[in-house]
């Protein structure tokens, strides 16, 4: 690669195109060298970081490739990326950032990390809180041969990378530290923007652990049940038992912990929300049409169908998919196959293996289309007003992958 007059790197030596990406990244690194204490040549890096501020006058957009065959219009990728490092180097651009700021539907998920890092590096810390996203999730980008060669590693990793700067303390550090050391170690071939990034992340955490000596000691009702010094810890509910559980901490650094419950509220509440994964429940009667009022009469045969579709473009192994059954319903066949006039089920997948309880059944499946239905029969047992439970998905190996939708009221009249 070669600089140009205007302070642009290109991708090739003897290239005169001038290649936007390139020229941040070139800008970054130069900046994380001179940080480093290694010497820097400031007349070469002034000359990018007076390209990308002209580069930022243009308001452009692109099309954006995620969550596998989805797409929409965003900013490029450049725009925060180079927001971000000119904050690094005191050149904040504060109209820019306000810009974009007032539009986020035009960033990415990565380039909101971005974003929000620049605002702390500014020392507006409102802006930075508010911008952050909760968790690096939702969103995974489908990998790029050119253009800011952007991919799910490249993304967190960049992101990660910012927020170890800004707020060394944050709580979505050691998911997304984890998130991004699993696909490094699980990928066979990983490109040199997804090396760089992680590893540039992955060692300033590393180096920040180096320096600690911090221990840790877990206490249940005020009796000492671990002591952590090194390494992890794991418990069950067996070893936590107890109503008062007490992290404490001595010496320099940070423990991360994480807890994790399950369970169906008294109130009846819960969370309704898609991550990564969509699960739908619709009522039909025995030959096909929809019910929509969750209304039903005594004695009714009722096809229930479960609908599971994915925004992750890979395949989602080990998810169960498991259905509350209101009071008023017994389940009949969990194989409507089985069942006489069941034809018009064309869309029809059979799970890996199912589990039929009292109340519930369990289908234990892989996602692997955009869309996969599973359906069962269940009859009207009883009459009177029923709660229902929600519908779940959740894959059985990675908790972040999950849906829980439908909770409601039925209906069952003689």
């Amino acid at each position: 690669m070669r600089q140009l007059y205007n302070g642009a790197i290109t991708l090739w030596d003897a290239e005169g195109t001038e290649n936007w990406w390139v020229t941040v990244y070139a800008a970054h690194f130069l900046l994380e060298a001179k940080k480093a204490g290694f010497d820097v040549d400031n007349s070469l890096l002034e000359t990018m970081l007076g390209y990308l501020a002209n580069r930022l006058k243009k308001r452009e957009t692109i099309t954006y490739y995620y969550n596998r065959d989805q797409n929409k219009k965003i900013a490029p990728k450049e725009v925060a990326y180079s927001l971000y490092v000119l904050a690094l180097a005191n050149r904040n651009n504060i109209p820019s950032m306000n810009y974009y700021k007032s539009n986020q539907q035009l960033l990415a998920l990565d380039s909101r990390y971005l974003l929000s890092a620049a605002y702390a590096i500014a020392g507006d810390k409102r802006s930075f809180s508010s911008l952050l996203p909760a968790s690096f999730s939702g969103e995974q980008s489908v990998a790029q041969t050119g253009g800011s060669f952007y991919s799910d590693v490249r993304d967190e990793a960049i992101a990660l990378n910012a927020l170890i700067d800004v707020d060394p303390g944050n709580a979505q550090l050691p998911v997304m530290a984890k998130h991004v050391s699993d696909k490094l170690k699980s990928r066979d071939w990983l490109s040199t923007q997804e090396r760089a990034f992680s590893f540039l992340a992955l060692g300033k955490l590393a180096r920040s652990a180096n320096r600690s000596d911090v221990t840790g000691e877990i206490k249940v009702n005020g009796k000492t049940i671990a002591k952590v010094d090194a390494g992890q810890w794991r418990g069950d509910m067996n070893a936590l038992k107890g109503t008062n559980v007490e992290i404490s901490t001595k010496g320099n650094g940070r423990l991360y912990y994480s807890w994790e419950a399950e369970g169906i509220s008294v109130s009846g509440t819960y969370k309704e929300e898609d991550n990564y994964l969509k699960v739908r429940r619709r009522f039909y009667d025995r030959y096909g049409t929809p019910l929509m009022n969750n209304v039903f009469k005594q004695n009714d045969l009722i096809i229930v169908g479960i609908t599971l579709e994915k925004t992750y473009s890979g395949t989602v192994e080990n998810v169960v998919l498991t259905d509350l059954i209101p009071a008023g319903f017994e389940i009949e066949n969990p194989r409507t196959k089985e069942i006489p006039g069941m034809d018009w089920i064309k869309d029809g997948f059979d799970p890996i293996s199912l589990d039929v309880r009292d109340d519930r059944i369990h289908f234990f499946v892989d996602a692997y289309t955009n869309k996969q239905t599973y359906y069962y029969a269940v009859r009207a047992v009883s009459p009177g007003q029923f709660k229902m439970g929600p519908v779940s998905a959740d894959a059985m190996y990675n908790g972040e992958y999950h849906s829980y939708h439908g909770a409601g009221i039925i209906r069952v009249g003689q």
